[in-house]
């Protein structure tokens, strides 16, 4: 692959066999971001589990307190006896939503159903499951208090899920962002997927991985990582 020259620069401020902590990352990252735009910062995880455990499926969501990009759109589906609550979601409906979204349009980030309605939703699967949008009550988006669900996702809730291979790959804040924020909202989202996977390894973490949209990335110390989060 062809690697342009500042590239090429920047992968030089990056020692191939260090591991870094997260205090030097952050140091590290603005220097090796080559966009010209405010670059979003990535953290990319390699779980450690078998084979076995691999085929789970590991899935939770985490607040980010601070925020990581543009506003959030939000949909939901639930009967007209709800609507009054749901009246901060971007998009509201029932059956009318059901027929837009079988249409084609998923032109929303998070949807959020009632209980009531999700006999009514299965037809959905097909479209939304593949993208990650299928309403789920593991991770909150089937609730009952539509509400404060609606708050937390814009105040900065975020959605992850482990792929086959076990990796997580999550943008957790801005090149703009001050250091301490972005300290806050890396060490948030790792604490999140700790809890999901504690269970099934002591330690679950097999590489972590910190990266502008635009550079090299910075191999962190799963070590010192796992001491902060324990």
């Amino acid at each position: 692959m062809h690697r342009s020259k500042k590239y090429k620069n920047a992968r030089k401020l990056v020692e191939k066999s260090k591991v870094y902590t997260l205090d030097e990352a952050l140091d590290l990252l603005p220097k090796v971001s080559t966009s010209k735009f405010d670059s979003s910062i990535e953290l990319h995880i390699n779980l450690n589990l078998s084979e076995k455990q691999k085929k789970i499926s590991i899935k939770g969501s985490a607040t980010l307190p601070h925020q990581v990009g543009p506003k959030v759109k939000i949909a939901v589906l639930t009967s007209s006896d709800h609507f009054g609550e749901a009246q901060d979601a971007d998009t509201v409906g029932s059956d009318d939503l059901i027929k837009k979204i079988q249409d084609g349009w998923t032109d929303f980030d998070v949807l959020l159903a009632t209980p009531d309605i999700m006999p009514k939703i299965a037809v959905l699967g097909k479209i939304l499951g593949p993208k990650g949008k299928m309403p789920n009550p593991k991770n909150n988006t089937v609730t009952t208090d539509i509400k404060d669900t609606i708050e937390s996702y814009k105040k900065g809730k975020t959605d992850f899920k482990a792929d086959a291979q076990g990796g997580i790959h999550q943008v957790v804040g801005k090149i703009s962002l001050k250091k301490d924020q972005l300290l806050e909202n890396i060490q948030t989202f790792l604490k999140a997927v700790f809890n999901e996977v504690k269970n099934l390894q002591a330690n679950p973490f097999k590489t972590i991985y910190l990266s502008p949209t635009m550079g090299p990335s910075i191999r962190l110390d799963v070590n010192v990582m796992l001491k902060d989060l324990t």
